[in-house]
């Protein structure tokens, strides 16, 4: 038994770094569309801001889900995430706005990481989709399912 798990346990642990990559871009992908679907709703600009020296992000006036009277944000590096680095860069900045029609003021990408696993969240600068591919561990790039 403890030779199984001692096979099985790097597997696993494997298998968990990498939902956790994939379940943080989807995250980052759903506050992205939040932000686009709140910008057209009120007819205003949106922006998400992304910290990449804290792998944090928040949307400017969006109040938390949890915690009344703060703004929406999220850290990445903590449960149930616990990436080791996310970094945004839209057009040079950490910063993206939609308008009140949620066209992007750019297209870019946020990158996360948690070791050996990598996903990307592509937002289109012209459309304003938002789509996640995945690196796995063996460098092979996949489109992440849902995405």
């Amino acid at each position: 038994m403890s030779i199984l798990g001692a096979v099985a346990a790097p597997t696993f642990f494997d298998s968990l770094l990498f939902h956790r990559v994939e379940s943080a871009a989807r995250r980052v992908k759903a506050d992205l569309e939040l932000a686009r679907t709140q910008a057209r709703l009120t007819s205003a600009a949106q922006s998400i801001t992304f910290t990449n020296t804290t792998a944090t992000y928040s949307l400017a006036g969006i109040k938390s889900l949890d915690k009344a009277n703060t703004t929406y944000s999220v850290d990445l590096k903590k449960e149930p995430f616990s990436l080791t680095s996310a970094t945004a860069n839209f057009g040079g900045a950490a910063t993206v706005s939609f308008d009140g029609y949620g066209t992007p003021s750019s297209g870019g990408t946020v990158v996360l990481a948690a070791k050996s696993h990598q996903c990307t969240v592509t937002l289109n600068g012209t459309t304003g989709d938002v789509t996640i591919s995945s690196n796995h561990s063996g460098g092979r790039a996949a489109a992440v399912p849902g995405s």
